[in-house]
């Protein structure tokens, strides 16, 4: 009972996390590529390695993570090295870097010369967002587009996590990280500098339930919940973007799905304009955008 077929067959767990459970500790302990799950499943494993394997196999039963269990997620067409420090990078997030990809195109279609950018992601996390943006970019306009890409965010611990992304994917300097809480630590000379601001901030109302189901419970709490009511980060945010967007810059946000309608609210409240709501592949509403109006004396505050 020690073949990769055995542990395969007996597991008790889902069928498809046990293949990529069981085939990242073979690349792991071994250098076995995946297909080794099909082209090698009679060969029998050593006491150690089945040791390791059922620690896994009990990490996710327990209802860890695959993606914590093996310490990375896919991300847009990157890897990333994830922790529970941080979110894991989830399918609706692809939208808001598919959405800035659009923009910046959009952009770079109206010039004849090269273009220089300079994006905010706020509450980055893993980095997901400001990198697999920047790896987008670089692999399609390298010769037109000049992009920095700044992340925030207010632990330590995604922080330093982010930067090891950064430099795995080699988008150091290109992409830079600094610890904030929003916007409170950004330099005063960065006021009116972004062309773009991207986050995927907490958004979840504390009561949901499905903060006490799946993945979400092994999450950092303070990255999906506001514990107020879902808008309050939306709130901040909205409250001083204009400060720190150029006057034709655009801001875009992932929300609930049931949250379209007074995100757009909030964002005409403030002052944007050319507000709308993009949906996901499921036809829901999952980010809206707006372009600030450049700056025009007091706005009215939002937060409550």
């Amino acid at each position: 009972m020690n073949t990769i077929k055995d542990l395969l067959s007996n597991t008790p767990i889902d069928k498809t996390d046990a293949r990529v459970l069981l085939g990242h500790l073979l690349e792991q302990c071994l250098g076995w590529p995946r297909s080794a799950l099909i082209s090698r499943d009679q060969e029998h494993l050593s006491e150690s390695l089945i040791s390791q394997w059922r620690t896994l196999e009990e990490g996710r039963l327990q209802g860890q993570p695959v993606a914590y269990l093996i310490g990375k997620k896919g991300f847009h067409g990157i890897e990333l090295m994830v922790s529970p420090a941080v979110l894991i990078p989830r399918p609706e997030t692809e939208l808001l870097v598919d959405f800035a990809i659009e923009e910046i195109g959009r952009r770079l279609s109206h010039s004849h010369e090269s273009v220089e950018l300079k994006v905010l992601d706020l509450g980055t996390g893993s980095g997901a967002i400001a990198l697999a943006l920047a790896h987008a970019l670089r692999e399609s306009h390298q010769n037109t587009l000049k992009i920095e890409v700044l992340g925030i965010d207010a632990s330590n611990d995604a922080i330093s996590l982010a930067r090891e992304n950064a430099r795995a994917l080699d988008l150091h300097p290109g992409v830079q990280f600094m610890q904030s809480d929003w916007f409170t630590e950004l330099p005063k000379g960065w006021l009116g500098s972004f062309d773009l601001i991207l986050s995927n901030p907490p958004y979840i109302d504390p009561s949901d339930p499905h903060l006490q189901e799946g993945d979400l419970r092994f999450e950092p709490r303070k990255a999906l919940t506001d514990e107020h009511d879902g808008l309050q980060c939306i709130r901040l945010i909205l409250d001083q973007c204009q400060d720190f967007l150029k006057g034709d810059g655009l801001i875009a946000l992932e929300h609930g799905y049931d949250q379209a309608e007074p995100v757009r609210t909030l964002m005409n409240q403030v002052g944007l304009s050319a507000v709308e709501s993009w949906p996901d592949l499921a036809g829901h509403m999952r980010i809206s955008v707006g372009r600030s109006v450049g700056h025009m004396g007091p706005k009215n505050p939002i937060t409550k």
